[in-house]
């Protein structure tokens, strides 16, 4: 590969024809590339006995490396440095000069061993780790985390690779107060950058509403922190208050989906409430495009990218106080967006008071992730 300055990704995901995971990578990925002054290359660790091979996806290539750790994120660090040699061949093979790396960009505390191996080759190049969680340390992951002892050591391990890096982004603000709160962490920058919308994918189509309907839409796994429950439970009560015009849509799947679907049932909501699969992220286009609202309970929740994505088809959406989602919310409209954790009563409040008054969602950002991308660019280019 030629001289031209490199900005190095690596994640452990990345959407392929079989799992469609984590497409807001594959976004920041084209947009990075739009600016035109990089060559971006996307590094994706497979382990070592798998046979996966290099691919290429929606017109970006991804290469795969080994890396050598034990199952179930047991000691992350003990087979590091074969890690770090797997990388460091691909990057050989592709002719990958480590002097012309300008940037290295870890999604995931994971992998910021790797970029800070690169920095160690390149002392000039900037390392980036981006964090898209609240558990930014990974202390819930693997077989071992219920223990105090391994809580520790992982925490150790991780505070070290981060002490090392230049750049800390956070998905939110909130995501970056979870790593500052960790005692000996030392944040040399920080950078907030939200996931923001591929505006040729996510855009509003006319004539796809039932207009004589109000209709609802809820897109995640159905897992307890999603808290698709309480919308369930708000629903209940608006019925209750007499609006019949009305359809809740929901897409995913997850071990709380049985339980709503009981709650349905035993509350005679089957004509109300749809239950769809996982459709392709292609497709939510037009699923947003036959709402009215959006709305999605979750309670931790570092950044929801169905939020916006919903927001750019012209719907407005409805999250809870204190998660990342929030601080798009003006402060003087949260009150008519966002509820608190599992509040069953305000959430049913919000749905009649848009149902009945309709009012405008604006939000305190632009969400065009080009945008957003170019002035993250350009402010780590001055850091």
């Amino acid at each position: 590969m030629n001289n031209i300055n490199k900005y190095i990704v690596i994640t452990g995901l990345f959407p392929t024809e079989k799992n469609f995971r984590a497409p807001y990578i594959l976004d920041q990925v084209r947009a990075i590339t739009k600016n035109g002054n990089l060559r971006v290359i996307v590094f994706k660790p497979k382990k070592w006995f798998e046979k996966e091979v290099d691919y290429e996806f929606e017109g970006v290539k991804i290469y795969r490396f080994n890396t050598f750790n034990l199952p179930s994120y047991v000691f992350p660090n003990l087979f590091s440095k074969l890690s770090e040699l797997s990388l460091f061949l691909k990057f050989k093979k592709l002719g990958i000069d480590t002097n012309t790396i300008k940037y290295a960009h870890a999604h995931g505390t994971s992998y910021g061993y790797l970029v800070n191996a690169i920095k160690s080759k390149n002392p000039k190049t900037q390392t980036i780790l981006q964090h898209h969680g609240f558990d930014v340390l990974n202390l819930t992951l693997g077989v071992l985390s219920k223990f105090k002892w391994y809580n520790k050591y992982i925490e150790k391990y991780g505070i070290k690779i981060c002490n090392k890096i230049d750049i800390h982004v956070g998905v939110s603000k909130k995501t970056l107060e979870y790593l500052k709160s960790f005692k000996n962490i030392i944040i040399n920058r920080e950078y907030v950058l939200y996931n923001g919308v591929d505006l040729s994918k996510f855009y509003a189509v006319k004539n796809i509403k039932e207009n004589d309907v109000f209709v609802i839409g809820c897109v995640a796994n159905f897992w307890p922190l999603k808290d698709q429950i309480t919308l369930l439970k708000a629903i209940n009560e608006v019925v209750k208050k007499g609006v019949t015009k009305l359809k809740v849509i929901f897409i995913g799947s997850g071990e709380t989906l049985a339980d709503c679907k009981k709650f349905v049932h035993s509350n005679y909501l089957e004509e109300i409430v749809e239950f769809r699969k996982e459709v392709l992220h292609c497709q939510l286009n037009d699923f947003y495009n036959e709402l009215d609202l959006f709305v999605l309970p979750s309670y931790h929740e570092a950044f929801g990218c169905v939020y916006t994505e919903a927001y750019a088809c012209g719907v407005p959406f409805i999250g809870v106080h204190e998660q990342g989602i929030s601080e798009l919310i003006p402060d003087s409209e949260k009150n008519k967006w966002l509820i608190g954790k599992s509040d069953v009563d305000q959430l049913s409040k919000l749905i009649i008071d848009y149902i009945t008054n309709m009012p405008n969602q604006t939000l305190a950002i632009d969400i065009n992730i080009d945008n957003l991308v170019d002035k993250f660019l350009c402010e780590i280019s001055i850091l």
